[in-house]
């Protein structure tokens, strides 16, 4: 599957989620995990609610800090262990995956290989929103973010950002 990769400022989403630390071996179970005991809190607040969102600290060896939770607007109290969070804002490299779960690395290869071939760093939080649910996983979408570092201000052009570097181009 081609990708499309493309930098874009982004917005914080408001979450209302459950913090965990997990391992690879136990992502999936654990994202459940922690959805489960998101939604009957919103359902019990009758909060009006978004897509699922998961944000991933660090760079997904050994053992990683997520939080897993929902979209949520005015009207969510925290209760417990369930917590306002927010994606980052700033720039961020994003993708949109169509297909399986098990299939995103590669859409996590497609924005590695952006980063790389764009002299981009990522700044070690990434996310994913999934799209609403769908029983063919062709149109299962999910959008992944990578925040991206900032770029070093270049000294030609007066200590400001060089945008050849951020567009690409050839200095």
């Amino acid at each position: 599957m081609p990708y499309e990769v493309k930098a874009e400022q982004v917005t914080p989403r408001v979450l209302a989620a459950v913090r965990a630390v997990t391992t690879r071996q136990q992502l999936s179970t654990d994202i459940i995990r922690l959805l489960d005991q998101v939604w009957p809190v919103l359902r019990e607040q009758g909060a009006r609610t978004g897509h699922n969102v998961v944000i991933y600290h660090g760079d997904g060896s050994g053992e990683f800090a997520i939080e897993a939770g929902v979209e949520v607007f005015p009207g969510f109290t925290e209760q417990g262990e369930v917590v306002r969070v927010t994606t980052p804002a700033g720039e961020a490299a994003g993708v949109t995956h169509y297909g399986e779960y098990s299939g995103l690395a590669a859409a996590y290869a497609a924005l590695e290989h952006w980063c790389a071939a764009s002299g981009r760093s990522p700044a070690g939080v990434n996310w994913e929103v999934y799209g609403d649910w769908d029983d063919d996983p062709a149109r299962r979408r999910t959008d992944v973010y990578t925040l991206l570092r900032l770029l070093a201000p270049h000294v030609e052009d007066g200590g400001g950002i060089d945008r050849r570097r951020a567009s690409g181009a050839d200095p």
